[in-house]
């Protein structure tokens, strides 16, 4: 499996890349290509055509939720012209309307306008995308220290109530060393992503982790998910996004942890 970085915070420097505080994944498994994530903006767009990702050709594009900084890229990505009609696989909350401190954060473009140029699948339960890739669906709270938190509202059934994130979901590839995840923002938990994954894949060992942690401040929750993470004995982390400075220095004491910017691009068997 190769998986190309076509957005994050940070870029790499040896080519004019764009960078935005969102998150975008080239995925090439298994003889699928798949999105997982849409940015902000059409700024993945422009860095898939210096990284030379074909977008237009693209199987399947995930969401790891519904938030703007992952789903925000959707509207100019419906313009590109497909090749063929791809899949959107979501879980069934990540379209609904997502607000905070009277600000609209989910995604910019209506299901209709989806609809008209992909095909729209949701799933809350584990669902393979390739033999060996699986999105995991919706997360469940597996450890003590990772309850659930809600960032705002969302709309259900024309009411209102708390958004607990119950869209927010991870990839899990079955590899050659173990299981590799990739994560959006982990708004469930990083910890209980890592514990459901190998409850559903039955594979115990983690080989590796990349995306966003949504870990900002060293707290409680965050010595404890350090804590998790080194007992799983992880050979590399690649934190990204949502991960501050901070928690990054500090899980470099328990583990091998890489830098992760636009063009970074990844090869795991």
């Amino acid at each position: 499996m190769k998986i190309t970085v076509l957005m994050d915070n940070n870029t790499y420097i040896d080519k004019y890349y764009l960078g935005e505080p969102a998150v975008s994944y080239f995925i090439e498994a298994e003889g699928k290509k798949i999105l997982f994530d849409t940015g902000y903006s059409d700024a993945f767009i422009k860095n898939a055509e210096t990284l030379g990702a074909q977008l237009a050709d693209v199987d399947i594009i995930a969401l790891s939720h519904g938030h703007n900084d992952h789903t925000g890229g959707l509207g100019e990505l419906i313009n590109i012209g497909f090749n063929k009609k791809p899949e959107l696989i979501a879980h069934s909350d990540a379209l609904l309307y997502k607000e905070a401190d009277g600000l609209e954060i989910g995604c910019p473009i209506s299901q209709d306008k989806l609809k008209e140029a992909m095909a729209i699948r949701y799933s809350d339960i584990p669902t393979k995308l390739t033999p060996k890739l699986l999105f995991l669906g919706e997360i469940p709270v597996l450890n003590d220290f990772e309850p659930r938190y809600c960032i705002g509202d969302t709309v259900r059934n024309s009411a209102r109530e708390k958004d607990f994130m119950l869209d927010d979901t991870a990839l899990a590839y079955t590899g050659e060393k173990g299981l590799y995840i990739i994560t959006g923002c982990s708004h469930s938990g990083i910890c209980n992503i890592v514990s459901y994954a190998k409850k559903i894949t039955g594979e115990d060992k983690i080989a590796g982790i990349l995306g966003g942690f949504h870990l900002f401040d060293i707290n409680d929750r965050t010595e404890k998910t350090i804590e998790y993470l080194a007992k799983e004995k992880i050979p590399m982390l690649y934190p990204c996004h949502c991960t501050s400075f901070n928690v990054k220095a500090r899980l470099s004491n328990v583990a091998n942890v890489a830098e992760v910017g636009v063009g970074l691009e990844l090869n795991w068997e």
